[in-house]
C-alpha cells in the first residue's frame, strides 16, 4: 500500500489562521484607542491638579516671606492676579498637552466655547481670584467636560 506523505496547510486552515488574526486585531485596536483616550483624559486632570497645587504653594512661600517665588519668575510683593498668572505660564512651560505634545497645556486665558482646547490648562484672573481651568475632554463646550479650580492671591 502506498502511503501519502504530504506535509503542510491546507487552504482552509490558513483561511482560518487569517481570519482568526484579523478578529484579533480588529478587537485590539478598538481596545488600544479606548486606552489612549482614557490616558490622555487622565494626564490633563493630573496637569490641572498638579498647576493648582504648584500655584497655592508658591503663593504659600511669599506668605511666609520669601521675595521670589516660581522659579523667580515672580516678584512677591506687589503681586496680583495678572503677574501671577505670567509667571506660572512661564515655571509651568514644561507641561505638555496630553492631547498634543508639540504644545504647552498650561496657557494665559482662553475660552472654552469651541472645540480644539482638549488637554490646555488656562488661568484667568479676576479681581484676586486666579481660576484654573481644564478642558479634559476632546469637546470642552460643555462643564461635564471641564474641570475647575480656583486660588486666592493674598
Amino acid at each position: 500500500m502506498k502511503r501519502n506523505n504530504t506535509k503542510g496547510f491546507t487552504l482552509i486552515e490558513l483561511l482560518v489562521v487569517v481570519a482568526i488574526i484579523g478578529i484579533l486585531a480588529a478587537v485590539g485596536t478598538v481596545a488600544y484607542t479606548g486606552y489612549t483616550a482614557g490616558a490622555k483624559k487622565s494626564a490633563a486632570k493630573s496637569n490641572q491638579s498638579a498647576v493648582t497645587k504648584y500655584i497655592a504653594a508658591e503663593l504659600q512661600k511669599c506668605n511666609l516671606g520669601e521675595t521670589k517665588a516660581m522659579d523667580d519668575n515672580l516678584t512677591c510683593s506687589g503681586r496680583d492676579g495678572a503677574k501671577t498668572i505670567t509667571a506660572a505660564v512661564t515655571a509651568l512651560a514644561s507641561f505638555k498637552n496630553p492631547y498634543d505634545t508639540g504644545e504647552k497645556a498650561v496657557q494665559k486665558t482662553k475660552t472654552y466655547s469651541t472645540d480644539g482646547n482638549a488637554g490646555y490648562t488656562t488661568l484667568t484672573n479676576v479681581s484676586a481670584v486666579i481660576t484654573i481651568g481644564t478642558c479634559i475632554e476632546e469637546t470642552c463646550s460643555t462643564a461635564a467636560n471641564q474641570q475647575t479650580n480656583t486660588v486666592t492671591v493674598e
